[in-house]
């Protein structure tokens, strides 16, 4: 299932690991909140930008290809930010809150070109190899937000999961609770020391079909292997568009070159895609 132990930010360089933690917690504190995200993490991203005075649109749209989770690009001061309903909506999340560490990057001056360049996650930069560290540290940022240790030592000890007899169905009660992927739980509750790495490596060992045949078998996590396409969601973008229009506020050229761009950027979803 991927190299993900050896491929964290908690393997490769532990003391970095622990300020993106510490930058976690701060986030949280400033914007988030002491309760599990889950879905409201689209919330999140949109407090976080107009607390900033950030221009945000979250677009949702099925890429058609599963291994794209989400870009995020900057264009005339706005930032968009790509979402490929497609994916299990877990996955969503997850791309959600790494695409939100980039965000905040650029929205403090730490790295303003990932996203004015272009900012792209695919299943391999979460599963294996994070393209750069600014990636790396944005895996560990997400799962540390939707999965922050005291939340997850908390439901630990609620359900009575425990060091010695965790099983595979524990991860998935774990993945119904904070709605995130398979693999994304194991690394938290290893970065959590929880689990050692070889427990970490042995669930990791798994692969998706039978971790997907105890979901169905269970129930547990089955809501969050949903997809949301049907629900395509461009912002404020078409609202503002036809709402113009249907007053007559657009000049023709400008509503032409409105809609223009609106077709752009679905264009870019099918390019990327």
């Amino acid at each position: 299932m991927g190299n993900v132990l050896e491929a964290s930010l908690y393997k490769k360089k532990t003391k970095r690991f622990e300020r993106i933690a510490d930058i976690s917690r701060e986030f949280s504190g400033a914007y988030c909140g002491s309760s599990i995200l889950g879905v409201t993490i689209f919330g999140v991203v949109e407090n976080y930008a107009r607390k900033r005075e950030l221009s945000l649109e979250i677009l949702r749209y099925p890429f058609k290809d599963a291994e794209l989770w989400a870009f995020a690009f900057v264009k005339k001061g706005t930032i968009f930010l790509c979402v490929n309903s497609e994916l299990a909506i877990c996955k969503q999340i997850f791309a959600v809150a790494h695409e939100l560490y980039h965000i905040r990057c650029y929205a403090e001056g730490i790295d303003t070109d990932t996203i004015r360049t272009g900012s792209m996650l695919e299943s391999k930069v979460v599963d294996e190899a994070a393209m750069t560290q600014e990636d790396l540290e944005a895996n560990a940022f997400s799962g540390l937000l939707l999965m922050p240790d005291g939340l997850m030592r908390e439901q630990v000890s609620l359900y009575g999961i425990t060091r010695e007899s965790i099983g595979v169905d524990d991860i998935l009660t774990l993945m119904e609770l904070f709605a995130l992927p398979y693999k994304a739980v194991v690394l938290r509750l290893y970065e959590g020391q929880i689990i050692t790495e070889s427990k970490a490596g042995e669930f990791l060992k798994y692969d998706s079909s039978y971790i997907s045949k105890r979901i169905e078998l269970t129930g547990k996590a089955k809501q969050w292997q949903m997809n949301s396409v049907g629900i395509e969601y461009f912002g404020s973008l078409l609202d503002n568009l036809e709402f113009n229009s249907e007053n007559e506020l657009l000049t023709e050229s400008r509503e032409f070159t409105d809609r223009k761009f609106l077709e752009e950027i679905k264009a870019s979803f099918h390019k990327n895609g």
